[in-house]
């Protein structure tokens, strides 16, 4: 499969544009009801916070309800096609994020969307990096990590095939001469406990599910997959720092519409959600998991999420990656 141009994504964008312009009707009067704001995860993860946090700025940005649904499975394929499906009228929205692109990334058949023609990308709120954490008992740094995966095969645990966590390992294995055995896991959650109790030896996660752990002596943090350190870890070094390059994984959230919502309503909603973002308790949230804000406008956004598909198509080719 190849991967689709940040070109075909503009022409696609510019072709819903179009068709916008025929239903000025509907642009002028909104919103006039509730706005449905899709969570593609249970409640309690990262994505789950953050719309939680956003929705009621929005709700007073819109001057209308705005209603959380959590919509889970498939990693996060079920929400994405019943998005792909909705009526682009502004009236639901999701909070996407890098398992958008993942599921047509790994899938040998479509994951039920095509990610060029089927969304609207609205705008982009924010990024994180992937951490490695070993058990406190673990390795005690990168470097002998890598040592014992060249001695024998490392089991790194994930939240299941095709998991930015699976592919983070996959890249990493690609990128070392380490072997490194994927060990999925029914969520994130398992796979931090599994690495916890030493029944494997590393997972990739995020620092807001990792650093608890790390604070209280259970885990321990041994690189991150980011060029620069994180800001507000600065202590967790990256893997460029002990010579390993390439290794970035960064998972992105950003808040998508079906596939021909009208220009003027994707502004208001991205307008909202800029203003939401400029408030403390926003910050202070998005601090707290780790997520650095960035509110990349539609095009922007567009064109990252082609080049996110690009690049994990790639590493799928490579590491002979199948998921169905």
């Amino acid at each position: 499969m190849r991967a689709f141009s940040s070109r075909r994504l503009f022409l696609a964008g510019a072709a819903c544009a179009a068709a916008a312009a025929s239903v000025p009707a509907l642009a002028d009067s909104y919103p006039s009801r509730p706005i449905e704001f899709v969570v593609p995860y249970a409640p309690g993860g990262a994505s789950d916070i953050v719309v939680r946090a956003l929705a009621p700025h929005l709700q007073k940005q819109l001057g209308v309800s705005v209603v959380v649904i959590n919509r889970a499975g498939a990693n996060t394929a079920i929400a994405a096609t019943q998005l792909a499906r909705a009526t682009p009228d502004g009236y639901t929205i999701m909070l996407a994020d890098a398992a958008l692109v993942l599921n047509a990334a790994v899938r040998s058949s479509s994951p039920g969307y095509d990610v060029a023609k089927d969304f609207t990308p609205i705008v982009q709120v924010g990024a994180a990096p992937l951490v490695l954490f070993v058990p406190a008992s673990g390795a005690a740094d990168l470097p002998s990590f890598l040592k014992q995966g060249r001695d024998r095969p490392m089991n790194v645990a994930n939240a299941g095939p095709g998991s930015l966590g699976h592919l983070a390992a996959e890249l990493l294995q690609l990128r070392t001469q380490t072997t490194l055995v994927s060990v999925p896991y029914r969520g994130s959650g398992l796979a931090l406990n599994e690495t916890i109790a030493g029944q494997v030896d590393a997972t990739f996660t995020s620092t807001a599910s990792g650093m608890p752990l790390v604070k209280s002596g259970r885990l321990r943090a041994l690189a991150v997959a980011a060029p620069q350190p994180i800001k507000e870890f600065p202590d967790i070094p990256t893997f460029a720092q002990f010579g390993v390059q390439g290794v970035h994984v960064l998972n992105w959230w950003g808040v998508v519409a079906p596939a021909g919502l009208p220009a003027d309503i994707s502004a208001r909603i991205a307008k909202a959600v800029e203003s939401a973002m400029r408030e403390p308790a926003i910050v202070e949230r998005f601090a707290a998991l780790g997520i650095s804000p960035s509110a990349r406008d539609a095009g922007a956004f567009a064109g990252m999420m082609s080049k996110d598909l690009a690049a994990w198509r790639d590493v799928v080719a490579r590491a002979g990656i199948k998921v169905d």
